[in-house]
C-alpha cells in the first residue's frame, strides 16, 4: 500500500520529458542548473497536496519501520536518479552537493507550503541563491 502511493506521488512529481528534451541541448552551466532546480520546486508547489502527503509520509516513517522501508528506497533511487542525470548532462554540481539542494529544496518547500519566513522574498531569487553558494 505505502509502495504504490510512494510510486504515485512519483509520478505525479516526474518532469515532463518535453522540457527535458528543450533544456538537453543547452551549454550545461550554472544557469541552467538553476532551471532546473526551479522546475523541481514549481513541480512540487504545483500541487500542494501532493508535496504535503510526502512531508506526512516522512513523519510516518520517522514512527513506522514499515513505512521507512518503502520511503527511504524510494528516495535513495530518485537522489541516485539525480546524481546520474546531473553527471550526464556534464551539469556542476557533485553528489554532495546534489544532497545539499536536495536538504535546501526540502527545507524550502516545507518553509513554502505552511508557514513562510520570508514570504516577500521570491521563490525564484531563493533558487537563485541557493546555486549561486552552493555551487560556488
Amino acid at each position: 500500500m505505502i509502495a504504490g502511493l510512494v510510486s504515485r506521488i512519483g509520478e505525479r512529481l516526474t518532469p515532463d520529458p518535453e522540457l527535458l528534451a528543450s533544456h538537453a541541448t543547452q551549454k550545461p552551466t550554472r544557469a541552467l542548473f538553476a532551471t532546473y532546480i526551479r522546475d523541481v520546486v514549481t513541480r512540487l508547489s504545483a500541487d500542494p497536496d501532493v508535496s504535503l502527503a510526502l512531508f506526512e509520509l516522512r513523519l510516518e516513517a520517522a514512527r513506522r519501520p514499515s513505512v521507512a522501508e518503502s520511503l527511504g528506497t524510494w528516495r535513495r533511487r530518485a537522489f541516485e536518479g539525480d546524481v546520474a542525470f546531473t553527471t550526464q548532462a556534464g551539469l556542476p554540481g557533485t553528489r554532495s552537493e546534489i544532497a545539499l539542494f536536495h536538504y535546501a529544496i526540502d527545507g524550502l518547500m516545507l518553509d513554502r507550503l505552511t508557514t513562510p519566513i520570508d514570504p516577500e522574498t521570491s521563490t525564484d531569487e531563493i533558487v537563485d541563491q541557493l546555486v549561486t553558494r552552493l555551487l560556488a
